[in-house]
């Protein structure tokens, strides 16, 4: 697949990365049922949960770009995931992740932060909801909400 600036994407700096990782990591402290009543198969919550785990070894090792791959091809977007002091365009690797599985990432956020409520979602990630709706900005962008 090619990939050029026509492409729908969105950036991510790696301390967004950090703070969105630190909410997906929760999962577990969710009750499945909150994820079924968001319609998010339990599945999808274990393939989110190990991609972001993936993009967090990418991220130590040096850049990552990451591509959400759509069975339609006017439908492909990509999230680019760099330090905030790495030159624009030098990626090391690349992965790709469905992205009807990705579009429920910021649904999987939502419902962990609701599970959790404020004081145990900034004892569990260090973060306030506010704090965790601005980190994930860029998957507002690409999948919307």
């Amino acid at each position: 697949m090619s990939w050029n600036n026509e492409t729908p994407s969105a950036t991510m700096t790696a301390q967004q990365f950090k703070i969105v990782f630190q909410v997906t990591k929760e999962v577990h402290s969710v009750p499945e049922e909150r994820f079924a009543a968001a319609e998010i198969p339990p599945e999808h919550t274990t393939e989110i949960l190990g991609f972001a785990r993936d993009i967090r070894k990418a991220l130590s090792a040096g850049g990552v770009e990451v591509h959400f791959v759509s069975p339609d091809p006017s439908d492909r977007r990509t999230l680019r995931i760099q330090e905030p002091s790495e030159a624009e365009g030098s990626w090391e690797s690349s992965r790709e992740f469905p992205s009807d599985v990705a579009g429920r990432w910021r649904s999987l956020i939502n419902v962990t932060v609701a599970s959790l409520g404020p004081d145990e979602l900034r004892f569990r990630t260090g973060y306030g909801k506010a704090e965790v709706d601005s980190a994930c900005s860029p998957l507002g962008t690409l999948f919307g909400g």
